[in-house]
């Protein structure tokens, strides 16, 4: 018997949603330790700010590269089983980062664990009909909302030790151990698939892929992931170029990471009374607004708002890619939609420097309202075709 839960939903595979939800923290962890480790790599290990660079850029390669090949292995061997080989692999790819005092495999070390992370979180999206049976989103919502907590946890409890070996070394290994009973609670665990209305995966014979609707959705992604990792790259360096402090911005991408974090535990609940398309819709349309008030009108504390009105828009597109192909195509189009719009967002990633070198961080900044309005309008095609 499954469990009533508050939206009506009915949690149909608590044991599974209780190993993800372990999961979810470990990897919101190791997503954090790039970054608050940076001190370490410099300082400690002697390397140069280009060298920290390469090491992002290897980390974004590592999310394309698994995330195009993770979904044909999903796709054929099934979630559960590719599930417990990328939790292996990234148990030893921790483990190599122990040893990244050497250059080359701390790059190797990211760029299998940034990779992996990506793949993981994609492949329980996949896996979310297991949750519910009335409405898999909220659920899915309430795992990146935990996933939030494993990122925050992290860097409130390590930053102090931002520069010690020490700290590094323990933090790896602790992550790796703690992946062992999470690889022995997934082998036991039960996954299933059905699929029923909106908001979930819709069942469809043959082999059905509608291209132009991922196009759209594909487009409306990339905007999106451009806008939100704008604010969270650039904001604090934007902020101090218009005469704040940096302390000061700190506390509004603080505002912003909060508000995506509660976003995702208070909309994921709403989705299943609202409906999907509305809560997709309504996502972009305040997100927008409150971009272009910050950008255009340097109104900063709407970064709480912001932050909590996209909160839900990623998890819920990725999920709602698979509406319009078939089941046997479900991974390898999910994965495929997420790392090609991962690519539009490393291409503006890259450029970015050099138009802020040219015209400056104010005027450079308000590409980030413009890429939400995209997003919003590239969705709005989408939404029309698939009225479900």
């Amino acid at each position: 018997m499954g469990e009533i839960l508050p939206d009506g939903g009915i949690m149909k595979n608590k044991f599974f949603f209780a190993t993800c939800a372990l999961l979810m923290v470990l990897l919101g962890t190791s997503d954090a330790l790039r970054g608050i480790f940076s001190p370490l790599f410099l300082s400690g290990f002697g390397f140069s700010e280009s060298m920290i660079g390469v090491i992002v850029s290897a980390s974004y390669l590592g999310n394309l590269v698994f995330l195009l090949l993770g979904g044909a292995i999903l796709d054929k061997i099934g979630v559960k089983k590719s599930m417990l080989i990328f939790i292996s692999m990234m148990l030893f790819s921790l483990l190599l980062l122990i040893f990244g005092y050497i250059y080359a495999i701390l790059i190797a070390g990211f760029f299998l664990t940034l990779g992996l992370s990506t793949l993981l979180n994609t492949s329980i999206n996949i896996a979310s009909d297991s949750f519910s049976e009335a409405n898999s989103l909220p659920y899915l919502n309430l795992l990146f909302f935990i996933q939030g907590i494993g990122t925050s946890g992290a860097q409130l409890l390590l930053s102090p030790y931002s520069e010690s070996q020490n700290a590094w070394t323990l933090t790896l290994l602790s992550i790796s151990v703690l992946m062992i009973p999470i690889l022995i609670m997934l082998s036991k665990a039960r996954l299933e698939t059905k699929k029923t209305e909106e908001g979930r995966i819709e069942e469809t014979a043959g082999g059905r892929i509608e291209p132009l609707s991922l196009t759209f959705l594909i487009l409306s992604l990339a905007f999106y992931t451009i806008a939100e990792h704008g604010v969270t790259n650039y904001i604090i360096s934007y902020g101090i170029s218009m005469g704040n402090e940096s302390a000061l911005m700190g506390k509004y991408l603080a505002l912003y990471s909060a508000g995506i974090m509660s976003g995702r535990l208070i909309l994921g609940s709403l989705i299943a009374k609202t409906g999907t398309r509305r809560m997709l819709l309504l996502s972009l349309t305040v997100g927008t607004t409150s971009f272009f008030m910050i950008f255009f009108f340097s109104m900063l504390p709407l970064t709480l708002l912001a932050g909590f009105s996209i909160s839900i828009f990623y998890p819920t597109i990725v999920a709602y890619s698979r509406l319009f192909v078939s089941s046997n195509y479900a991974s390898r189009v999910t994965t495929a939609v997420v790392s090609l719009a991962s690519i539009l967002d490393i291409i503006f990633n890259f450029s970015f420097g050099f138009a802020t070198e040219k015209f400056g961080f104010s005027a450079s900044m308000r590409i980030l309202p413009i890429m939400m309005a995209l997003s919003l309008l590239s969705l709005l095609p989408l939404l029309a075709r698939k009225k479900k």
